[in-house]
């Protein structure tokens, strides 16, 4: 992966960019950002979760890190092997009760993100991600009812949305 170029589809100045590993990622960021770092499962992956865990606990990035995964079954296993790590459900179906699932986060779909479903997870203290937020009603509509972060492809509009005091 780090032999292939990815960065000229965005700018030219960006011609001969590699993919960076993830243990670059964590150093590059590494108190600078929060990571929601997503495990994606194929079925051909080997040892996917027990790697990126190891990386993930050499890096310590304490809270400023959550691993998500729309399999609970890998998050299961990533709490197995590294309790401390925040795990959260990437969800585009109802994930019921989140009081239950002993999970640090929901990433939800958009159309999960109802006022009765972000309650919930606020009283049972867990955090709300919601995805993919472009439009600004939507986003206004999120930050009022308290969610914890907005993912988006539009993330300037967010910004101004937020500096305006939306």
């Amino acid at each position: 992966l780090a032999r292939l170029e990815v960065g000229a589809w965005f700018a030219p100045r960006f011609a001969g960019e590699p993919i960076p590993s993830l243990a670059q990622v964590l150093d590059l960021t590494r108190g600078r950002v929060g990571l929601n770092v997503e495990l994606k499962r194929h079925g051909h992956e080997r040892r996917l979760v027990e790697a990126s865990v190891a990386l993930l606990q050499a890096a310590d990035l304490g809270p400023d890190c959550l691993v998500t995964c729309t399999d609970l079954g890998t998050l299961r296993r990533v709490k197995a092997l590294a309790p401390g790590l925040r795990v959260g459900w990437v969800c585009n179906t109802d994930p019921g009760d989140p009081a239950g699932l002993r999970l640090d986060a929901l990433s939800l779909h958009l159309s999960l993100a109802t006022p009765h479903r972000i309650r919930a997870c606020q009283a049972a203290r867990v955090q709300t991600h919601v995805w993919t937020v472009n439009d600004p009603a939507d986003m206004a509509r999120l930050v009022g009812l308290g969610v914890t972060s907005i993912i988006t492809d539009t993330p300037a509009v967010l910004r101004r949305l937020l500096a305006a005091g939306v």
